[in-house]
Formats: C-alpha cells, sequence, structure tokens
C-alpha cells in the first residue's frame, strides 16, 4: 500500500493524487502518527512530540485528532485513526481489498521495463521521480523487489523499519552501515570490515562497498594513501568503463581527498575538470554535494561566492529527496566551517541539520544500529 506521503514545505499530506492542507500542529500530529505507524502512542507521548514547549491539556490533543481524522477521511479505506480506550491513538494502515490483479502485473517485459526505468532515476539521483514510482507500483503494475522496498524508506529519511523491521540482517545491513558511518564515521571500521569479510551483504550491495563507498569510508578513517590507490584504480577503471556513469561519483571523492588533508591548491586544480564532468553527468546527487565542496573551496577566498554555491548544493541536495545525502552535504559544509572558523556557515545551516537528524530519528536508532551490528558482526 503507498505511504501517506508529507510536504513538510507546503505543509501537505498525499495520498494517491490527492492533496490536504495542514495546519502546522496537525501536520506535525500525522508526522508522528506516521513515523510510528501501527503503534498507540499515548496523549503524553503526543503532547511531548507536537507540543514539547507548550502547557496543552489532554483535551488539545483530542480536538487536533478529530480535526486529522476528518481531513483524512477521504482516505478511510486505506488509513485510520483509531482510539485505543485508556490508551491513546494510533494510526492504522489497513489491507488493500482483494481484487482482480493489475493485467500488466504478469508481463515479464513490464517488469523489466519499469526496473529500466527505476534504474534510471536512480543513477540521476531523480529521488522524486523514484519516490514517485514506487509509491504507484501497486497502480502501475508491477511489484517492487526486496532490496528497492528497503531503499524507498532509506531515501525518505524513514529509518525506523530499517533498524526495527522484519527484513533479515543480511538485506539490512547495508543501510545499517551507512547510517552508523553517517554519524559515527570513526567508529564504522570494524563493522564495515566484517560485513565484507563475511559477505553478510547481497552480492550487488556488497561489490558496491568494496568497489566504490570504501575509499571515502578509508578517507573518514583517516586512512588517506589507501583511500588514494582505490580511489585512482576505480577512476581509472570508470574512465575505460562504455558507460563511466560511476565518474561523477568518484570525482567528488578525488575533489575532496586533497581537501580533507588541507590540499587547497591541488583541491583547486581538481575543480574545473569535474565542473566539466557535472555539466556532461547531470546526476543531481552528485551535483548537490558538488556544489557544496566548490562552496568551501571557494569560501577561503571569495565568501560570497562560495555562500552562493553552498546554498545552491543544499538546495539541489533538497530537491533530489535522497535524505541520507541531504545530511551528508549539511555535515559536510558543517565539517569544514568548523575546521576552518567559518561561524556564518555554520549559523545557516545547523539548525537545518539538527531538524534533520530529529525527522529522521537517526539519533535516538543510533544506539539500536549499533546493538544490531554488534550482534551479528562482532
Amino acid at each position: 500500500m503507498s505511504p501517506i506521503e508529507l510536504d513538510r514545505d507546503a505543509r501537505t499530506a498525499r495520498y494517491r493524487d490527492e492533496a490536504v492542507s495542514l495546519l502546522p500542529k496537525e501536520f506535525q500530529l500525522l508526522d508522528t502518527f506516521q513515523r510510528h505507524l501501527g503503534r498507540t502512542l499515548s496523549r503524553e507521548q503526543l503532547l511531548d512530540a507536537v507540543w514539547p514547549l507548550e502547557s496543552p491539556t489532554d483535551r488539545t490533543v483530542d480536538d487536533h485528532v478529530y480535526r486529522l481524522r476528518k481531513k483524512l477521511s477521504a482516505w478511510r479505506d486505506a488509513y485510520v485513526i483509531r482510539t485505543v480506550r485508556g490508551a491513546g491513538y494510533r494510526l492504522e494502515a489497513k489491507a488493500a481489498p482483494a481484487g482482480r490483479p493489475h493485467p500488466l502485473a504478469a508481463d515479464p517485459a513490464h517488469a523489466e521495463r519499469m526496473r529500466g526505468l527505476i534504474d534510471a532515476n536512480l543513477l540521476y539521483g531523480r529521488g522524486d521521480a523514484l519516490l514517485a514510482l514506487a509509491k504507484q507500483s501497486d497502480v502501475l503494475g508491477f511489484e517492487l523487489d526486496e532490496p528497492m522496498r528497503l531503499l524507498v524508506p532509506f531515501l525518505e529519511g524513514r529509518f525506523r523499519p530499517l533498524v526495527h523491521g522484519d527484513a533479515p540482517f543480511g538485506t539490512r545491513v547495508y543501510y545499517l552501515l551507512h547510517l552508523y558511518h553517517l554519524m559515527k564515521p570513526e567508529a564504522s571500521r570494524p563493522f564495515v570490515e566484517a560485513a565484507l569479510r563475511r559477505r553478510m551483504m547481497p552480492a550487488m550491495l556488497h561489490d558496491e562497498v568494496e568497489r566504490h563507498n570504501m575509499s571515502f569510508m578509508l578517507m573518514d578513517w583517516g586512512d588517506f594513501d589507501a583511500a588514494e590507490a582505490m580511489l585512482e584504480a576505480a577512476w581509472a577503471n570508470a574512465i575505460a568503463a562504455p558507460e563511466p556513469n560511476l565518474m561523477p561519483y568518484l570525482a567528488n571523492q578525488r575533489l575532496e581527498l586533497p581537501m580533507k588533508l588541507g590540499d587547497w591548491t591541488g583541491a583547486g586544480e581538481r575543480l574545473a575538470e569535474i565542473e566539466r564532468l557535472m555539466e556532461k553527468y547531470p546526476f543531481q546527487r552528485e551535483e548537490g554535494l558538488f556544489l557544496v565542496l566548490r562552496g568551501v573551496l571557494q569560501y577561503r577566498e571569495r565568501p560570497r561566492d562560495g555562500a552562493a554555491s553552498i546554498d545552491l548544493g543544499i538546495a539541489t541536495l533538497r530537491r533530489s529527496r535522497f535524505v541520507p545525502h541531504l545530511l551528508d552535504g549539511l555535515q559536510t559544509a558543517l565539517r569544514y566551517a568548523a575546521r576552518e572558523g567559518w561561524p556564518e556557515v555554520t549559523d545557516r545551516y545547523a539548525t537545518e541539520r539538527e531538524r534533520l537528524i530529529a525527522d529522521t530519528e537517526i539519533a535516538g536508532l543510533l544506539p539500536y544500529i549499533e546493538a544490531e551490528l554488534r550482534k551479528h558482526l562482532t
């Protein structure tokens, strides 16, 4: 069943092709219910989540639930807010009614076409299109495979199902490792190496980490010689490939390696080459991070130009709808701002980073992620 899609900027909730406008507290209430789908939340929990710095009463919760129910009434065949007497409220997703199967569902050629469309949007960093396809899969007549079913909440920033979901650890570990590294890069090495050594991930994701992700992880671990050797080998292979789709991804790493070492001259020499590459391969996700890195380079000598490039990069990452990459872009800007002493950059992005961490619940989930990794990998 398609989830309710929330647009924080417009304060709307959309299900299938119908959107409803919500007041600020109604939006926060629905967001809280959706992040705890199927769980009963007490009035106290809802007050803490939606009215943390205020002093409302239980009646406030009841009134807002009543109004929210009315606004979502058109979707009652799919979603309902239940009253659990003496306990609170919960948002439930109803099972889709049985009916005739979609006429295209059994067509292998159609499934192949849809998979190609998904892969193309994934490559170009178009999370908006990718998520739209995933959420309308039943309407479009194809079924998401398990890796894609896990990728969708990862991209949306709904990390709780990846941590507490029913999928086997081996299918979730790729995402758990990335989330852990995103928040605690200095501590992730034993887990990443153990997962690779034991081949815990599906073959495609194992290769993704071993061949492509490992170079930026090595940089984060301070192992710069190994990172450079791996990165240059991957770069040579990408250039030789008939369709060098990895080049923008690797180019960003080749730009950041000297930046992390404080070699601003070396990074500047690579900048023009990578700008030309990004024009050739307009992959939104990689373009966003590149603009952030370029802005950091520029900020040292031309703060106004640098700030504009960082702003554009963060806006591009927001548009991509790849929430982990947006968080990474924010943390990248803030990391260099802290290292170089740029309080204006810190002031500009620290609040957004903290809000994103709160929205995704990643800080609260981190102890559970670490416990899972320790249980299975040490």
